[in-house]
């Protein structure tokens, strides 16, 4: 009996012994099959972002780096995206520097700025029609103009007014979302229009307006950025930097079959060929590092946003900023 016993033990201990190794090789396998998600925000825009597909540089990366790509979108504008972003819906997306600085008055914005691109100054200003005789910042007197409260519009028109030798009190400022100002722009309710992206391409291709005041115009310094979520960059700093050279990858290519390009910001946007195409150029720039220069130029636009009115604080640009070069 205690022979049988001993036998009967062994091979208990055997079978347990090997379902354990297959349960802990199960579990392992399972915990290397969980990718990581980063989840996009994407705008109505034709930036790399937007127009990135699976199967290309961006997806590519990331999925070799663990991870896996969700996106959430298209948001209208960069306040919005930073409200999900804020309350924990996504974790990375894009805008442009005045909409971020307005964003982190008051500190409750929970993000770090981690990449840029040049703005597009040739898409970017203050759109009239002909009739409204405006052709230079100094024709803006008296004109009601629309823009977006506490981001690039209302940037733009104090940089114009500033060009044109006028003060804000010279002129009617309509505060209205790029959704609301679109339509009061085309039906007359405003003369002029401050406004950047998709909207410019419609007013000039769409609405019959000339871009009589470029953001070149005015020395704009309006940046394009890429912000992430303060959690996930602690997180998953190597994510981030991937996200960095994937985007890079993604406007290399994006660049080079301009037709293919233009289909994705149709697709996304939901607009026409000539709108799709006036907006191209001027959004796959390359991706830059954020070092002491940039971040001494953007607290420069900060300290003229708070100086001109268009927020209520002060902000430290500096501290809401990384260099990417450093979370390989």
């Amino acid at each position: 009996m205690r022979k049988i016993s001993l036998q009967v033990l062994f091979i208990f201990l055997l079978v347990t012994l090997s379902a354990c190794g297959k349960a802990g090789q199960a579990k392992q396998a399972n915990a290397q099959d969980e990718a990581v998600p980063v989840r996009l925000g994407i705008l109505r825009s034709a930036q790399p972002l937007s127009l990135s597909e699976e199967g290309g540089p961006l997806y590519k990366r990331l999925e070799a780096a663990g991870a896996s790509i969700e996106k959430t979108g298209g948001f209208a504008a960069m306040s919005p995206a930073i409200e999900a972003l804020n309350a924990g819906s996504i974790d990375i997306t894009i805008g442009s520097i005045t909409a971020a600085i307005s964003a982190l008055v008051g500190g409750s914005s929970e993000f770090t700025i981690f990449t840029k691109q040049p703005g597009d100054q040739n898409n970017q200003g203050i759109v009239a029609k002909p009739e409204a005789g405006i052709k230079g910042p100094s024709d803006l007197r008296g004109k009601r103009i629309a823009v977006n409260r506490g981001g690039t519009g209302e940037y733009l028109l104090y940089k114009a007014l500033e060009k044109g030798g006028l003060d804000a009190s010279q002129v009617e400022i309509v505060y209205l979302p790029p959704t609301e100002a679109g339509p009061a722009f085309e039906s007359g309710q405003v003369d002029a229009w401050a406004t950047w992206g998709s909207f410019t391409a419609v007013a000039l291709v769409d609405f019959g307006a000339e871009l009589v005041i470029s953001a070149g115009d005015i020395e704009s310094e309006n940046d394009t950025v890429y912000i992430v979520r303060n959690g996930f960059l602690k997180e998953h700093p190597e994510l981030v930097h991937e996200v960095f050279e994937g985007l890079n990858e993604e406007s290399a290519l994006l660049s080079g079959d301009a037709d293919h390009t233009v289909q994705l910001i149709q697709d996304i946007q939901g607009v026409s060929e000539p709108v799709a195409r006036q907006q191209l150029e001027g959004s796959l720039y390359p991706f830059d590092p954020i070092d002491d220069t940039v971040r001494q130029r953007w607290q420069a636009v900060a300290d003229y946003m708070f100086e001109k009115g268009i927020i209520p604080n002060e902000v430290d640009v500096l501290s809401n900023t990384v260099d990417v070069r450093t979370l390989k």
